[in-house]
């Protein structure tokens, strides 16, 4: 590796030159020799003499040489020289070297090759022939391949022959694929199709031919066939003859077809057309509270930068208040606490003061939500009637002002109390939420035995207790078209069964009294 990267020596291009030149003079002197010995010379004519002077006659101009003359003489001459270079080079004092073996005879096409690049090369120029000492090489070195491509050839074998992995099976070459018609019906959907077609039209063959043959047996008009004839349905039943009159085949009917009027669905009111609120959740809602904020902060900030508000006083705290004031709170701490103390409760004050503008009115509560019970009214009107289990005595002022107070509380509640010596009814006319509202109170969050026990009020020992109260019990609930009272009519007490049912007749619903005193028997 260290020798291949050695630096070659430096090279003389005058003594290259000058050795070139000397070789190419030595060759074209070996050529000229060449052409001389291959060309034959004719045998000089015998001297005359001449007749009148006595003098020699001169000699006669030799034969100029043909074509072919002149190519087979370069021939030779260029044979000579590949056979024998070295010895017309070399000076004569000189022992010869030892001479390589002669070359292989020239193949005839190399010869027809070296005449064609021979005879055009007489002019010279860029049409000059390739040389015979070339040509010469260019054997030598096709020799040299074959050599080596046989070398390696024995090469490859002898180390085939040595792996014992390597299989004696040579390859047989590649087959060609032969065609393979499928016989796949599933994918031949045209003769699938053909062959349906083919057995239809057999059918319908088929078919003809039969009835060809009932035809001629005589069997169409029998009564046998005839009984599973299924008739043809008439154009006009019999019992739309009488209106049949004065109409043509093909007039339109348009008299006698009813329009009914249109009415309103009745359970579009129950539904909502404005889509639901979708509700964030408590991260969500703390999420967008951040990003509200910090778009007013910029916002401010801006305004800031631009001139258009002043600079806000510091946010004075007990946390900052050496940050801010660092030397007048060393000098004055109980002026600076002072003031510290004057700025937070401003700032609280205004806080308070802000959150009450915000906060509705006593006027506005109260509109607002007789206005939330009109619009839960107009999804419908529900009744609900219930029973309570309290004698006359017994129903005390405490569960009368519960019952009174939260009918009033929701301002869609309409309905009457009827307080019999025996048990007590309660109708309620509300919307939905009321309704449901109501019946909670009066089923589940009223303690009707604690405060009965208690004299009006829950006792202490008594108001952790889970026991379920049965007093009051759900006798109807559904839904009405409109309203039976006007407004709620607080308490009606009555004395007798017949001053109930009373009270209940102008309402349309003395049943329910019935109903109530058919439940009385059964335990609480």
């Amino acid at each position: 590796m260290a020798d291949s990267k050695k630096r070659a020596a430096p090279v003389d291009i005058k003594q290259l030159a000058a050795e070139a030149k000397k070789r190419a003079d030595a060759i074209n002197e070996a050529r000229r020799r060449a052409l001389e010995n291959a060309t034959p010379t004719p045998p000089p004519p015998p001297p005359t003499s001449n007749a009148s002077n006595g003098s020699p006659a001169p000699p006669a101009p030799a034969k100029p040489m043909s074509r072919l003359e002149e190519i087979k003489a370069r021939v030779a001459a260029a044979q000579a020289k590949t056979a024998t270079p070295a010895a017309s080079v070399t000076p004569p004092q000189r022992a010869p070297p030892s001479r390589p073996p002669p070359p292989p005879s020239t193949p005839p096409v190399v010869e027809e090759r070296i005449r064609t690049e021979l005879g055009n090369s007489s002019r010279g120029g860029l049409t000059v022939g390739i040389h015979p000492s070339l040509l010469g090489d260019a054997r030598l070195g096709d020799n040299k391949r074959d050599g080596k491509s046989k070398d390696k050839k024995e090469k490859d074998n002898k180390a085939e022959s040595d792996n014992p992995y390597f299989a004696e099976e040579k390859w047989s070459g590649r087959r060609s694929r032969a065609l393979n018609f499928t016989h796949n019906m599933k994918d031949r959907p045209a003769m699938v199709e053909a062959n349906n077609l083919r057995r239809k039209l057999h059918m319908e063959e088929i078919k003809k031919r039969i009835e060809q043959t009932s035809i001629k047996a005589d069997l169409g008009d029998g009564s046998e066939s005839q009984a599973f004839v299924v008739p043809m349905p008439p154009d006009v039943e019999f019992w739309d003859e009488a209106f049949q009159a004065g109409i043509d085949d093909n007039e339109i009917i348009t008299r006698l077809v009813v329009h009914p009027i249109f009415i309103e669905p009745p359970q579009e009111k129950f539904t909502s057309s404005k889509p639901m609120t979708m509700h964030l959740t408590t991260k969500e809602q703390k999420k967008m509270r951040r990003i509200r904020r910090a778009e007013e902060h910029k916002e401010e900030q801006a305004k800031i930068r631009l001139g258009l508000v002043p600079t806000p006083a510091p946010k004075i705290k007990h946390t900052n208040v050496m940050r801010v004031y660092g030397e007048m709170a060393v000098q004055d701490p109980t002026a600076v606490e002072a003031m510290v103390n004057r700025q937070i409760q401003d700032r609280k004050t205004a806080h308070e003061e802000a959150n009450a503008a915000r906060q509705l009115s006593k006027e506005e509560k109260a509109e607002k939500i007789k206005k939330k019970s009109e619009e839960n009214a107009a999804l419908g009107l529900f009744l609900s009637v219930y029973k309570i289990d309290l004698t006359k005595e017994q129903l005390l002022g405490k569960h009368r002002f519960k019952i009174d107070k939260n009918a009033k509380d929701w301002h869609d509640i309409t309905g009457v109390v009827i307080v019999a010596p025996k048990f007590s009814i309660v109708i309620v006319e509300a919307g939905v939420k009321a309704t449901k509202e109501y019946e909670k109170l009066l089923t589940k969050r009223m303690k009707w035995q604690l405060i009965l026990q208690g004299g009006g009020e829950i006792l202490q020992s008594a108001a952790e207790s889970t026991e379920e109260d049965h007093t009051c019990k759900l006798l109807h609930k559904g839904q009405i078209k409109g309203r039976k009272f006007k407004k709620w009519g607080s308490f009606r007490e009555v004395e007798t069964e017949t001053q109930g049912r009373d009270v209940l007749s102008r309402a349309k619903l003395e049943t329910f009294w019935t109903q109530a005193k058919a439940m009385s028997s059964e335990p609480s």
